[in-house]
């Protein structure tokens, strides 16, 4: 299917897909894969949308919806320009799938980053990716729109390194198998779906509504991980986590050597109201 079905949106560039060469899969899920690859002589990250992995084989209809939610977030993120949001290029539309074309990181994920354990990182290299992680989702806070991310987690922070061995963080949102973009009381969502269970506030499993509150939760979740370099409940199933988190307060074990251990307990507060903004979080120091 020829590039020129795909419609485009005011900032959304549709990219022929004959100018795109995939290299290899990066990354798997129940979307489909992403690909590292090259595009105008640059290299790009494209995550593939498989139709038939996305349940939508068996009508058109739903395909053309499924489309239109795809495109739809990739519009919403088009626009968004600043250095800790992930750069997104454009779509691309397959006989087979869709794609959603955007920077490469060089490290690939934040958790990919924390599971490779000959990665050193100083106490002062992960504050300053948190506090980096922190400036971007108050960006995507304090626009004249504000968009709630609703899927903050180390698996879609990327991570950048630089020819000095800098880690720059940058926030992407390429989790969810129906990625949509929606208005949702004055706020826009950067995606459809409630995120994994870890990251998920216990207002959202309970109510199924995101605010900037829940964003901050899932940060303070994304803080423990950055100080333990472990995997949140790793011992517990979605269900179990979901039931404890909304019925009995369950939160990871607080770290005892941990800097910024009150910024993580008081962004997972179970009351919303008591957590703190990112122009807050924002505030917190980085020595060199």
């Amino acid at each position: 299917m020829e590039s020129r079905h795909l419609k485009s949106d005011q900032n959304l560039s549709v990219v022929n897909p004959s100018e795109i060469v995939l290299l290899k899969i990066i990354g798997e899920g129940s979307f489909g894969r992403v690909w590292s690859g090259m595009w105008r002589s640059s290299p790009v990250a494209v995550k593939e949308f498989v139709f038939a992995q996305a349940a939508v084989a068996g009508g058109s209809l739903q395909r053309t919806e499924l489309i239109e939610e795809i495109v739809g977030e990739a519009a919403l993120m088009s626009f968004l320009r600043h250095p800790r949001i992930l750069h997104l290029y454009g779509c691309s539309l397959t006989a087979n799938a869709i794609w959603i074309v955007s920077e490469l990181c060089s490290r690939g994920s934040l958790r990919q980053v924390l599971d490779d354990r000959s990665q050193q990182l100083t106490p002062v290299q992960r504050l300053r990716i948190a506090v980096d992680v922190a400036e971007g989702m108050l960006y995507l806070h304090t626009r004249d729109q504000p968009i709630i991310h609703r899927d903050l987690k180390s698996h879609n922070v990327f991570i950048q390194e630089t020819a000095t061995g800098e880690l720059l963080p940058k926030i992407g949102d390429w989790g969810s198998a129906r990625a949509v973009a929606l208005h949702t009381g004055g706020m826009r969502t950067m995606t459809h779906g409630v995120g994994t269970a870890c990251w998920l506030a216990p207002e959202v499993i309970r109510h199924a509504k995101g605010s900037w509150q829940s964003d901050v939760y899932a940060f303070g979740i994304l803080l423990w991980e950055l100080a333990t370099r472990e995997e949140v409940h790793s011992n517990l199933s979605a269900a179990q986590i979901i039931a404890r988190v909304a019925n009995d307060g369950l939160r990871p074990q607080v770290p005892r050597a941990c800097p910024w251990r009150d910024v993580m307990v008081s962004c997972w507060h179970e009351d919303p109201e008591a957590r703190p903004p990112f122009s807050e979080v924002t505030q917190v120091e980085v020595s060199s």
